[in-house]
């Protein structure tokens, strides 16, 4: 009978082992805990991904913008046919007044960012050049019937030898021309990126809600059109002088918490047979939508710069509140001053920043 102790005993330590076996397989069965939210394919990153990951999903949006004239703010250099191969070049960094410097760059191996507002090729200088800054506006387009030519964007003579200078003319406009430049983006120029910000949590997320900031998108326009008066050397009030929403702030529109800001008469990106964001090819038909019946004259009630020679977008948009005639400007000087005292003591309401 003594074999019968070890037996049970045997007997209850497989029971239990058994038992214990099976609680844990039916641990293991337990469901994982379900995540909510945006779930990402791979590691979420704040990162800028272009306009072809855009392209991909939003195909007709993206074919709408290339028309407009933000997309003509900077374009690649392969969308002007030349009329002959790029080559080598001596360029003087016109940054430096106080020494002339000069490097050889071949356009043909330099990096090329684009070219602004069909315009200006912009490069990158090599810092053993010298130069005081790394980009520079290093050549201008001109355009002679399907072909282009490159040329100095100005010429000066530089070294004092009594020969014009090939010059690279400084980049300060990077910011809203070539916003991509900055943020490392694929795209240099006018993306969706630059006013949708940045969408690599967009791309990569396999649900997409809320990956994207509408916010960002309603206030970007203000970053590159806010257009106020500033003080100039002389303590004078101008306008500016060269792009933007030049005075909206003294506009009904501005002071009305019914309208929907720029949005109200712009469209975001499908552009009017001009290239312009406006749901119509008249700009006074947009102003019918909510002034029927009004006739108006453009160039009053959106005066142009008198004194740009450039036809910078510098269309007043007041909307009649600062009329150019009102302002009391002395037209023989290429600022447009603002000595009107209503004006100016309205400046000093609205926009106190612009009183220092």
């Amino acid at each position: 009978m003594n074999w019968k102790k070890p037996f049970i005993a045997s007997i209850i330590s497989l029971t239990f082992m058994t038992v214990l076996a099976m609680g844990c397989n039916k641990a293991d069965e337990t469901p994982a805990p379900q995540t909510t939210g945006p779930q990402l394919t791979e590691t979420p990153k704040v990162s800028y991904v272009g306009d072809t990951s855009c392209k991909a999903c939003h195909t007709e949006t993206y074919d709408s913008t290339i028309h407009t004239k933000h997309y003509d703010a900077f374009k690649p250099l392969a969308d002007f046919p030349l009329e002959k191969p790029l080559g080598e070049i001596t360029i003087f960094d016109t940054a430096n007044k106080d020494t002339p410097t000069s490097t050889k760059l071949d356009l043909s191996k330099a990096k090329i960012y684009g070219v602004m507002m069909n315009d200006y090729i912009i490069a990158e200088i090599p810092k053993e050049a010298g130069f005081k800054n790394t980009l520079y506006r290093v050549g201008a387009l001109k355009k002679t019937n399907d072909k282009w030519t490159v040329e100095s964007p100005k010429q000066a003579d530089i070294d004092k030898d009594g020969k014009p200078d090939w010059t690279a003319e400084s980049f300060t406009c990077g910011k809203c021309h070539a916003p991509g430049i900055e943020t490392a983006s694929p795209s240099y120029g006018v993306s969706c990126e630059s006013c949708h910000g940045p969408g690599g949590n967009h791309v990569s997320a396999t649900d997409k809600k809320a990956t994207m900031s509408p916010e960002t998108a309603k206030t970007s326009c203000a970053n590159c059109h806010e257009s106020n008066p500033a003080k100039d050397e002389q303590g004078n009030y101008t306008t500016n002088n060269h792009y933007g929403t030049r005075n909206y702030f003294a506009s009904k529109h501005a002071q009305s918490s019914q309208l929907n800001q720029c949005l109200t008469c712009h469209t975001t990106h499908k552009a009017n047979a001009n290239g312009s964001l406006l749901p119509a090819d008249k700009p006074t038909d947009v102003c019918a939508k909510c002034h029927a019946g009004t006739n108006f004259d453009l160039d009053k009630l959106m005066w142009k710069n008198p004194t740009d020679p450039y036809n910078h977008i510098t269309r007043d948009h007041s909307f009649g509140a600062m009329k150019y005639e009102d302002l009391q400007d002395d037209p023989a000087t290429k600022p447009i001053e603002i000595k009107n005292p209503t004006f100016i003591e309205l400046i000093k309401k609205q926009l106190p920043e612009a009183t220092k």
